[in-house]
């Protein structure tokens, strides 16, 4: 664990040390299932009940402790903007599901773009627990087969290990190629390096070398070790075949055992033996303080980084020797005792989200009245209305990253995976006259003033939006790989957007890193789609980015929360594309967004960003009377500015 440690607090200095876990993986594949293994060939059996028991005294007396100052540290000192998202990954940690949970934000836009939470390490402590689940239930499946065939039980345990990995690792390499974002965190891509350690469990008895062979295996896998730390980074496609590296190079120094060369004691050194004895501990500690220290402070510098490893060592120690040890030993009449404590210890932890939760609700502003004066937003920068002092901003912190358009969560904005052409009816849904929003999240977060335009003017108003996909006709990749649902889902929703026959088109994405000449003609191949069947297109010029999280900031710092228009100007290139093109017209709202000199995160005491780089629904909102001016329409002043940003 302390390759995680380093890479957790200096990941500069050690950027593969997340190779960690997976020799965790392996380690804990080996120990688990040369236990269970032995205990099969000595009893005939496989006790289940004694089994759990064993692991919830060994693993969930900790974890708890550690969720539930997770939790109060949490409300100390996280910013009300994370604490809905952490408390739902304190209940997913305390159910061991938090690898799943945080697969699938990888493949949420808005979730993958989140700071990481405070108990985010839990993931492998997941994966781990649901090999403790699976495994013996495997193994004592192959008892009973072995009895009734006949054959030695380790024969069939080496079969479904092998099973396990041949199966895993081809899972592993497909996810590490063509579902990137999910690859990291899944079951099935890990579950290979635990079968690896449970392979050599089983197999290492066969093994017999003499000092200098085993020397040479724990030297080459030291090095195997040392070389992915040093060369892999988080650019390296992983886990895939490039985990094979530290895996095998973790095999091969459980396989060279313990070798000791005169006054050299090898890796049964006394410091290492005290570093491994509290190994779960520091696990457990090390992240969450790392986690809350960031939360206040931009980076982890070296002098902080060492008072965060003496006091995660200083806690581990305190809950190594009173929580683990007490509990791992303790003699329970019956063996059902240990499981009833560990289901209400997650129960706790369970309940101490849902405090959390509650927190974030009593906090969550719901209404922001239509034309109040001390919420000016926009009309502050280009109308010169006053701004209040002392008012709470809106939305609240807490429910920031919530202040959503209406097609998230009518579930009609497309996700990473898919290119079905969805669509949202918003506006006047009866009418005829039909207007249409196209594009990626950059044109999805103005919804809530096209919303209220196309109210105004009696429109229908369709929505195809898709997460990081520009609508434009040009390669898209996603974290560098290709993105394929992307091209498939723009020719979905171009065939059906020309169906319709719009009066308006509204486009808008974010910036992508393509050539000029390449994305102009890209942008105009698909504008044309619309100008020949009699749209107009209006081009949404690309809003400014912020270089900080506004809800951390303004939680921390709310008088810095500003940076200089020329390092977050964004640039979409479509005043270019659009010249010499009838029927394409391009607005630029940035003087709505920002000052002429900076961009902050409030204007006239509406919080402009939800993130760093999407407006929040309720600015969004307040901008639509300015946005239909530039547009030749005129908005009711009764619409609610609130939109539908569940203000």
């Amino acid at each position: 664990m302390g390759l995680v440690l380093l890479f957790h607090l200096w990941p500069n200095a050690v950027p593969g040390g997340y190779v960690g876990v997976d020799i965790f993986f392996v380690i804990s594949g080996y120990l688990i299932t040369g236990l269970l293994a032995r205990t099969a060939q000595r009893d005939g059996r496989i006790s289940l009940l004694d089994f759990y028991a064993r692991r919830a005294r060994r693993l969930l007396p900790a974890a708890t402790l550690v969720l539930m100052a997770t939790a109060a540290g949490s409300l100390l000192f996280l910013p009300q903007s994370r604490w809905e998202e952490t408390a739902q990954q304190i209940a997913a940690s305390a159910l061991y599901v938090e690898n799943w949970v945080l697969a699938w934000l990888s493949v949420d836009y808005f979730g993958a773009e989140q700071t990481a939470s405070p108990v985010q390490h839990y993931w492998s402590l997941s994966i781990d627990e649901q090999f403790y689940v699976l495994w013996p239930l495997l193994m004592t499946g192959a008892i009973m087969f072995a009895r009734r065939a006949n054959v030695p039980v380790r024969n069939v345990f080496v079969a479904i290990l092998a099973l396990v990995f041949g199966l895993s690792f081809a899972a592993s390499e497909w996810s590490a190629v063509y579902d990137t974002t999910r690859a990291y965190f899944a079951t099935q891509t890990r579950m290979w390096e635990l079968a690896l350690g449970g392979l050599l469990a089983l197999s290492i008895h066969r093994f017999a070398a003499g000092l200098a062979l085993r020397v040479v295996l724990v030297a080459t896998g030291l090095a195997a070790i040392a070389v992915s730390t040093i060369m892999f980074s988080t650019r390296t496609a992983f886990p895939g075949h490039a985990a094979l590296l530290p895996t095998v190079g973790a095999g091969l120094v459980i396989a060279g055992g313990d070798v000791r060369l005169g006054a050299f004691r090898g890796l049964n050194v006394r410091v290492l033996r005290y570093i491994g004895d509290r190994s779960y501990s520091i696990y457990l500690w090390h992240w969450p303080l790392a986690a809350l220290y960031t939360a206040r402070h931009e980076e982890i510098r070296l002098v902080a980084g060492v008072g965060l490893v003496a006091l995660t060592l200083l806690l581990s120690e305190a809950s190594h020797r009173y929580v683990e040890e007490r509990y791992r030993y303790s003699q329970a009449p019956r063996e059902v005792r240990p499981l009833i404590y560990g289901l209400a210890s997650v129960a706790a932890c369970v309940l101490a989200s849902g405090a959390m939760l509650h927190a974030v609700s009593t906090r969550v502003q719901q209404t922001l009245e239509p034309d109040d004066p001390r919420y000016p937003g926009p009309a502050a920068l280009l109308s010169g209305a006053a701004t209040p002092a002392d008012i709470p901003l809106r939305p609240s912190l807490a429910g920031l990253r919530k202040d959503l358009p209406l097609v998230y969560t009518n579930g009609c904005h497309q996700g990473q995976t898919k290119a079905d052409a969805l669509s949202c009816v918003l506006g006047n849904a009866e009418s005829g006259k039909i207007a249409v929003v196209f594009g990626d999240s950059h044109a999805a977060q103005w919804i809530p003033a096209l919303d209220i335009i196309a109210a105004s003017q009696g429109w229908k108003l369709v929505s195809f939006t898709k997460s990081a996909c520009p609508f434009a006709r040009v390669e898209a990749k996603l974290s560098g790989k290709p993105y394929p649902s992307c091209p498939a889902w723009r020719e979905n929703a171009i065939a059906a957007i020309r169906a319709l026959h719009p009066l308006v088109v509204f486009t808008s994405q974010s910036h992508y890193p393509t050539e000029e000449p390449v994305m102009s003609s890209g942008l105009r191949s698909v504008w044309r789609e619309f100008t020949s069947v009699g749209a107009r297109v209006v081009a949404i010029q690309d809003t400014p980015r912020m270089p900080f999280e506004p809800g951390d900031c303004l939680s921390n710092t709310p008088d810095k929360c500003l940076v200089a228009i020329e390092k977050a100007r964004s640039s979409s290139g479509f005043q270019v594309a659009a010249e010499g093109i009838d029927m394409v017209e391009v607005v630029d709202m940035t003087d709505g967004i920002c000052r002429p000199a900076q961009c902050e995160a409030v204007v006239g005491n509406i919080v402009v960003w939800r993130d760093r780089h999407h407006l929040t629904a309720t600015y969004a909102s307040a901008l639509a009377p300015y946005l239909a001016k530039r547009l030749g329409f005129g908005v009711s002043g009764e619409q609610d500015r609130s939109g539908d940003g569940g203000m």
